[in-house]
């Protein structure tokens, strides 16, 4: 991915205090320092994006910031630092995760949210994501947000002359036209295995059924689940998957950018991600999983998360944190995130969204139901590789659905 200058990013060092998120009292004071520890490297856009914003921030409040760029091995980092009693005031990761695993440290950020009108500049279902999984305190602040569904080709789609599917009988009439005009229909990396599991079984059973099921393990009295995994089967045996199918991440999106195969089901980082590593220049078309006939959740329904940013619970800073944080995750700080990493806008005040998911707006808006990550199919951890493992095989055609559902059984037992 290109990397651009931080002058590229803001509009002048007194952007932050111009979109009205630091208070007088932070603004005149010079005795604080934050440290920031963040999920990202130093040489990735989105860490020269953020530094470009803490450095207008330090110019305009007189606040000092220490930046550790800890990469994504914050995760096994973060709770033991808290506990050895490490001084940090800011940290990044999943926003799920910064709300249940890590919610405990966090401090409530609720009533400096409400100060700063953060509801005016934050969208409301991830918000809800997080008050709901931590009992209704405000864990984290969220930022680059990520939308999911079928991402494709838009030039195989216009040769081929499909239109998008809603449902799943005309998501396969579309794979038989582009398989007959001699492209492959779809690909699945093995890092995304549960995610198309997921998803399927999600639309038949909505996602506290797909919970419930992995966590009581009756898969073999679960119809729905027989269902999905014939669904899965029918794929491949009517010849609409990648032959590498599943292949080793990421081999399977880049057969998307060599022009070789049509759609891959993941988030909205794919086109970004397959640009990068093929040099390719698509023009991107993104739809909303299909719906199953007799299914729980129909395209209304779209797994969608984000980065977060917490507070520590034991910052001596923690309304100079809350300042910092909201001038990243919204207004221009923001929108040069968006710009930069080409990820959807946090804010939606930003309206413009990068012209790589320039198409995957309208099924973003669309959604009314948040799934989790994977559809709610990775709630049970002891199940987690099991079910990777048995759909690899079923994804490569080496066991049948039957087998599938017998296999995950057995394990669950």
């Amino acid at each position: 991915m290109n990397k651009i200058s931080r002058r590229d990013f803001l509009r002048g060092s007194a952007a932050v205090v111009a979109m009205g998120m630091l208070p007088a009292a932070v603004q005149a004071e010079e005795s604080v320092t934050l440290t920031y520890w963040s999920m990202w490297t130093e040489s990735e856009p989105q860490a020269i994006a953020i530094q470009a914003i803490i450095d207008d921030y330090e110019a305009s409040t007189g606040v000092t910031v220490n930046v550790e760029w800890k990469g994504r091995d914050i995760t096994s980092l973060i709770a033991a630092s808290l506990d050895a009693g490490e001084t940090i005031d800011l940290y990044e990761d999943d926003f799920q995760r910064l709300s249940q695993t890590f919610g405990d440290y966090a401090l409530d950020l609720s009533e400096m949210a409400d100060a700063a009108d953060y509801s005016s500049v934050s969208n409301a279902a991830l918000v809800d994501a997080v008050t709901g999984w931590t009992g209704g305190s405000l864990a984290c602040l969220l930022y680059q947000p990520y939308c999911s569904g079928i991402f494709y080709n838009k030039a195989i789609f216009d040769e081929v002359g499909v239109e998008e599917p809603t449902t799943w009988e005309e998501f396969l009439e579309v794979c038989q036209a582009i398989k007959d005009a001699g492209y492959t229909p779809l690909t699945i990396d093995d890092a995304y295995i549960n995610l198309n599991l997921g998803y399927h079984l999600a639309r038949y059973l909505g996602q506290d059924g797909v919970k419930e099921l992995v966590n009581n393990g009756d898969w073999a009295e679960n119809e729905a689940a027989l269902k999905m995994a014939q669904d899965m089967q029918t794929l491949v045996e009517s010849g609409y998957l990648s032959e590498y199918v599943p292949c080793a991440y990421p081999e399977g999106e880049n057969e998307i950018g060599y022009g070789e195969t049509a759609m891959i089901v993941n988030a909205s980082w794919v086109p970004s991600e397959i640009q990068g590593n093929t040099d390719s220049e698509l023009e991107w078309g993104m739809f909303s999983y299909p719906a199953v006939d007799g299914g729980v959740d129909g395209t209304e329904a779209m797994m969608v998360g984000g980065q977060g940013i917490s507070v520590s619970a034991n910052s001596a800073n923690a309304q100079a944190a809350f300042d910092l944080a909201m001038a990243i995750v919204s207004g221009d700080g923001d929108a040069a995130i968006s710009e930069a990493c080409d990820t959807i806008p946090a804010d939606p005040n930003n309206s413009e969204w990068p012209a790589l998911l320039a198409n995957c707006k309208a099924a973003f808006d669309a959604a009314t139901t948040s799934y989790e990550w994977d559809c709610g199919i990775d709630d049970n951890a002891d199940m987690t590789d099991t079910i990777k493992e048995y759909g690899a095989q079923l994804f490569s055609g080496s066991i049948t659905a039957e087998e599938f559902i017998d296999a995950l059984e057995a394990a669950s037992n």
